[in-house]
């Protein structure tokens, strides 16, 4: 169990690292981690963040099975780093379909910057439901 969640997304001379507490999630234990934003000016803004969680079906199909929103209010001003905590609740919908022969669960991370652009980047989550 030593792989690590990696997302970043850099643009510019923005990075956003998305950073899971742990990506190895047992039943009853929420997914949860922090969103790192450095380098954001006065003429570059964040409009929102997204975090879905979606099931990857024998490296095909995806299936949302949990989406969350972050609204970033105004710009940030200095050089300094935002960090954005955030949690997951996972539910029933996590747990693979009794049929499906490889089940991945994937975190992506989108930004969307009020010029309209949207960046994205992602990596696997693992969901243990053993009781």
């Amino acid at each position: 169990m030593a792989k690590k969640f990696e997302s970043s997304i850099e643009v510019q001379s923005i990075k956003i690292d998305t950073v899971v507490d742990h990506p190895y999630i047992e039943h009853g234990i929420n997914l949860s981690g922090t969103i790192y934003i450095d380098g954001v000016h006065d003429d570059e803004s964040i409009d929102n963040i997204k975090l879905e969680v979606f099931k990857l079906i024998n490296g095909e199909d995806s299936k949302i099975v949990s989406k969350h929103s972050i609204e970033l209010v105004g710009a940030a001003a200095s050089k300094d780093m935002q960090m954005i905590p955030f949690e997951i609740v996972p539910d029933e919908r996590w747990i693979p379909d009794g049929t499906d022969e490889v089940t991945k669960l994937i975190l992506r991370t989108t930004v969307l910057f009020e010029n309209g652009f949207e960046y994205n980047d992602e990596d696997e989550i693992y969901f243990d439901i053993e009781e």
